[in-house]
């Protein structure tokens, strides 16, 4: 059912781990950043629920936004006879009807574990060593779609990440495998990590601060050989855009699952920088932060459907050329991404045509002012403000009579 195959592009060649799953970049909601700061990490089943009701109802569905993943919230502790429960007072009825419910309206699913005996959460949970056969099948028989795999507790080893990858196949059902960390992230090409999972964490954990957007930036490009392709995707991990959560885990009523809240620490500029960035290069998106709440940032960004037809185009990945990203689209027009990483407003210059040819014409669109910039002339000059990202689709001269348009 799964094997590896080599995709060869244009400008990379990558290993893909193939087993029908994340044929493009995952796009969809993960739990880490919501309830509270990000890894105050509660989850509750009746939260989980008006999620789902809030991305179908939202626009988020229908742009593609389809997963819907658990991080260490759900918090399970194993029964005598080694099966994993969820803490009862998350998930009182477990979790198959959460499930249940998620795939009712259409979305696919994902859980957290560990490839060590503890998770990540000050080991609050056990992890799967000694019982990745055990919980795959469980994870399988539960209807879970993807299983994020961390690297915490002893025993976290890569032979280990191999062994949950292959007990997960054993199940015959297909899910995405999603590695976070490990000893992949430290050597040529991210080893192993294509050839037995579909998604995997580039570096550390994001936060919500622009430092650590650009940390995950850096990551997600740094081998040039291997900057995904269909099944196998480097990942910036959950993606900060409109704040994280208010309050803490060590004052448990300065959050309340049911009061969807946003205390951002970047401006609205960074997140668009961050989101435009995700968009081009690609990484999968997944929001972190409460989309219960969508905030006019978040509509700006997450909702903006020539930025998600960009990250999830099938042409090859970002290239960058003096600080500027190209991507040459499938359907002719080129993505430009241009941020202004200094702390103050500056003048920006970018070229508008493959060739780089300075004089060369293209039609122009800004896609977050959404606005059509008439033919114009490269390169392209505009000024950005600081920590600011211009996003702009640029038609060719010769395709423009036959131009789609902005989608």
């Amino acid at each position: 059912m799964l094997r590896a195959t080599s995709l060869i592009c244009a400008f990379v060649c990558a290993r893909a781990y193939d087993n029908g799953m994340a044929q493009k970049p995952p796009l969809g909601w993960q739990s880490w950043c919501s309830v509270g700061q990000c890894g105050t990490d509660h989850c509750f089943d009746r939260q989980i629920r008006a999620t789902a009701d809030a991305m179908k109802s939202n626009g988020m569905q229908t742009l593609g936004y389809d997963w819907i993943v658990l991080d260490d919230c759900w918090h399970p502790t194993r029964s005598a006879d080694g099966t994993l429960v969820p803490d009862p007072d998350f998930f009182p009825d477990g979790l198959p009807p959460v499930i249940d419910y998620v795939h009712s309206l259409g979305f696919k699913f994902g859980l957290y574990t560990s490839v060590g005996d503890k998770t990540c959460h000050s080991g609050w949970s056990p992890g799967s060593y000694g019982y990745y056969d055990q919980d795959a099948q469980l994870f399988a028989d539960w209807g879970v779609d993807w299983v994020k795999v961390d690297w915490c507790g002893d025993h976290d080893t890569a032979e280990g990440h191999k062994n949950i990858s292959r007990a997960m196949n054993a199940t015959g059902r297909p899910m995405v495998l999603e590695l976070c960390r490990g000893t992949y992230m430290d050597e040529p090409g991210w080893s192993y990590a294509p050839d037995i999972a579909q998604v995997w964490r580039a570096t550390t954990d994001h936060h919500d601060s622009f430092e650590s957007t650009l940390e995950q930036v850096a990551a997600l490009v740094s081998r040039p050989d291997a900057r995904g392709a269909p099944h196998a995707w480097p990942y910036g991990d959950m993606m900060m855009t409109g704040g994280e959560g208010c309050g803490k885990e060590s004052d448990p009523s300065s959050f309340d699952p049911d009061v969807p809240t946003h205390c951002p620490k970047q401006t609205d500029a960074e997140y668009r920088t961050e989101f435009s960035l995700y968009a081009i290069i690609p990484s999968p998106m997944m929001i972190g932060t409460d989309v219960r709440n969508m905030t006019k940032i978040m509509d700006e960004l997450i909702l903006n459907k020539d930025a998600v037809f960009m990250n999830q185009d099938a042409s090859p990945p970002a290239r960058n050329r003096s600080g500027a990203w190209y991507r040459s689209l499938s359907d002719g027009r080129l993505a430009i991404s241009r941020p202004n990483l200094m702390n103050a407003s500056r003048t920006v210059s970018v070229a508008l045509c493959e060739d780089d040819a300075d004089g060369c014409q293209a039609s122009l669109y800004d896609v977050w002012a959404q606005k059509d910039l008439g033919v114009v002339s490269s390169p392209y000059s505009v000024e950005v403000a600081a920590h600011d990202t211009v996003l702009l689709l640029a038609t060719p001269a010769a395709l423009h009579a036959a131009a789609p348009g902005p989608v």
